[in-house]
């Protein structure tokens, strides 16, 4: 069974390391990539890369029969009108595919939809499962809530690019939005991936997977990050009224972030309404985890223990 990743940036390539591990899936991975030179790495030498214009539907869709693709896991950065428009492509080649049945659109965090006036982009995704529907593809929303890996990094295993949100442990500094008590779902990058894997093992999907490596809030963060680093932290709490104004600084960057300043205020904003707002938190009811019980996350305090046990109070 030939699985297609198309995207390879963090997530994307996070997943690939994942289905390498298993004997199964070698020789068995396609990297659906647009750009023109293709990259060669120990990693992406061991698949087959094929370079595709999504805007040619006609063009992927040869391209998936050619390679026999049952299955297409995309990972695109969702943060533009074109990357939707690919994705939307993509799902009409996937479509046309005589030997295509399964697609992962991408998402990998948690409901944006469920908050218009918070997320007006959230229509997007809507579109994408409206898309999907119609395809008659079967396919599943990958909900894990935020990353575990930005309370870990640069002391933990991750392709994950950079933000600094609520608690900065390696620069000792916390400006959290509202009263630190709101609970939220996060979840390591490499689990989140190991879930899915799994997935491509059931015989039928839900329509959404919701998996968790845990719940918690910043307050649990910043109570065990301060033991660990045995220094209190410069703390700063924004009011629901401030975040609610879009008054919330973003926590200063520890090092350099993945996105651009103006992104990272953005972010800042949109993830702290969020917040305030209960979107970060999954439902408990429900989570995928019950059905893949021999993989076994990890917890938000182990995580924090490996990253942050030996760094001493002095960096």
């Amino acid at each position: 069974m030939t699985i297609a990743i198309a995207g390879c940036g963090p997530v994307g390539i996070t997943i690939l390391e994942t289905l390498l591990e298993s004997s199964k899936y070698q020789g068995q991975i396609v990297i659906l990539t647009r750009t023109q030179n293709l990259r060669s790495t120990p990693l992406l030498n061991r698949t087959t890369q094929i370079k595709v214009d999504y805007n040619d539907v006609h063009s992927t869709t040869t391209q998936l029969e050619a390679h026999q693709v049952h299955t297409v896991i995309c990972t695109f950065g969702v943060g533009s009108v074109e990357a939707f428009q690919a994705e939307l492509d993509l799902i009409k080649a996937c479509e046309r595919s005589v030997v295509t049945r399964r697609f992962i659109p991408s998402e990998y965090s948690f409901p944006h939809e469920a908050s218009p006036d918070i997320y007006p982009e959230g229509q997007y995704f809507i579109d994408v499962v409206k898309a999907l529907k119609k395809a008659n593809l079967e396919y599943t929303r990958i909900f894990v809530g935020t990353f575990m890996d930005y309370w870990g990094m640069p002391n933990t295993r991750t392709h994950i690019g950079y933000f600094g949100f609520g608690v900065e442990i390696s620069s000792a500094r916390a400006l959290i939005p509202g009263d630190g008590n709101d609970v939220f779902t996060v979840t390591y990058s490499y689990d989140m991936a190991r879930f899915i894997v799994g997935l491509l093992d059931l015989e039928s999907w839900p329509e959404t997977c919701h998996f968790s490596g845990d719940d918690i809030t910043f307050n649990q963060i910043l109570d065990q990050a301060q033991r660990l680093r045995g220094k209190k932290f410069d703390v700063t709490y924004v009011s629901v009224d401030r975040v609610k104004k879009n008054q919330v600084p973003p926590v200063p960057q520890s090092q350099e972030a993945y996105y651009d300043s103006e992104m990272v205020e953005w972010l800042t904003h949109y993830m702290s309404l969020a917040l305030i707002h209960g979107e970060m938190e999954l439902p408990r009811q429900g989570r995928m985890n019950t059905a893949l019980p021999h993989i076994q996350p990890i917890s938000i305090s182990e995580f924090l223990t490996h990253a942050w046990s030996t760094t001493s109070s002095s960096t």
